[in-house]
């Protein structure tokens, strides 16, 4: 992780939040005091980008896209580029999300290609990868996200986050222990630098809230947090936020 950011707080909007909900929401933000530790963006449905992008330009947030194709234009109805991501002043882009991967069949060639087409254009990428439940019940789970990992990363990759949301976890209120999620994290980090000879920060996601923030944290090899449902509202949004803000201060 860069030394002048030490945390990173993404926030996955999903299908969710119309035009007065988002203008409603960054009115928070400008009244916030925001910490040059933490990188943030936030990932709102792709037809308000440009508009989230100008009103908090002058905030310490990016924006970004909750995926991309895998060609930079051509005749695919309903996709979108990454370059057109990046044209309209997204830093990041969100790839293999287990919605994507369960509702849209998207495999892992298909996110590799994908994150390769983004990283071209410039994009930073957060990868998701995640185990079912099954996977964590039969004692698969790491084997699981090493085969993600080998399949979806890039070839030459820089600027990329890798997002561990066990799928059984989403939108459910349940979250590994302490100890598993110590355990993946320390796990993906030694595979990634083994194939790729790259160091590579690890956020959690999976029913991130504002009772369990500090908690999650505190766990060792947790760069940050992939937030869903809990980013909805500002108030909840900046909670978390400012949770990260501590823990940093009272890890110095």
């Amino acid at each position: 992780m860069r030394n002048d950011i030490h945390m990173f707080v993404a926030a996955n909007w999903k299908m969710n939040l119309d035009k007065k909900s988002i203008s409603e929401f960054t009115k928070s933000l400008h009244k916030f005091k925001f910490s040059n530790q933490i990188n943030s963006c936030i990932f709102p449905p792709f037809i308000y980008i440009d508009y989230l992008h100008d009103l908090i330009y002058n905030l310490p947030i990016s924006v970004g896209g909750q995926n991309c194709h895998f060609k930079s234009s051509g005749a695919y109805t309903g996709e979108i580029s990454a370059y057109f991501l990046k044209e309209t002043g997204c830093e990041y882009v969100l790839l293999g999300h287990s919605e994507r991967r369960i509702l849209n069949n998207e495999n892992n060639a298909e996110i590799k290609s994908r994150a390769q087409t983004a990283i071209n254009s410039n994009l930073k990428v957060i990868l998701c990868v995640g185990e079912s439940l099954t996977n964590r019940e039969e004692g698969k789970a790491l084997e699981y996200i090493e085969k993600q990992i080998n399949d979806c990363l890039p070839n030459n990759f820089k600027n990329l986050i890798i997002a561990y949301e066990p799928i059984w976890s989403i939108g459910t209120g349940k979250i590994p222990s302490a100890f598993e999620i110590q355990e993946m994290h320390s796990h993906i980090k030694k595979f990634v630098l083994k194939i790729s000879n790259k160091n590579i920060d690890v956020l959690y996601g999976g029913s991130v809230n504002t009772k369990n923030i500090k908690e999650i944290l505190k766990i060792t090899n947790v760069d940050g947090v992939l937030v869903g449902g809990a980013s909805l509202k500002a108030k909840d949004f900046l909670a978390i936020y400012s949770a990260a803000v501590k823990h940093l201060n009272t890890s110095l």
